[in-house]
């Protein structure tokens, strides 16, 4: 049980580290192409709406990571209370 939290506390930080760099590392190169065919810098702009986007991914994923943590709680607590009420009837 506990290698199984291990690995999808890993998961989680592997996934919010990709979501955040892949959106800054594609507006860099769109940044790029746009400098090499136009010859206009729009690079610090880019950049900024890449953060922004991979900050929008991180706020999604743990908010739907935390949602599901939050169901899988109450769905235990439910089962516990249940547990308790046969255990009290015997």
């Amino acid at each position: 049980m506990f290698k199984s939290e291990v690995f999808k506390s890993w998961a989680l930080v592997l996934q919010l580290g990709i979501s955040v760099l892949v959106p800054i590392f594609l507006m860099i190169a769109f940044a790029y192409i746009i400098r090499e065919y136009f010859k206009i810098d729009f690079m610090l702009l880019f950049v900024i709406l890449g953060v922004l986007a991979g900050v929008r991914n991180v706020y999604v994923i743990l908010k739907n990571y935390l949602a599901t943590m939050d169901k899988n709680k109450s769905k235990e607590s439910e089962l516990m209370k249940r547990h308790l009420k046969d255990f009290e009837k015997s």
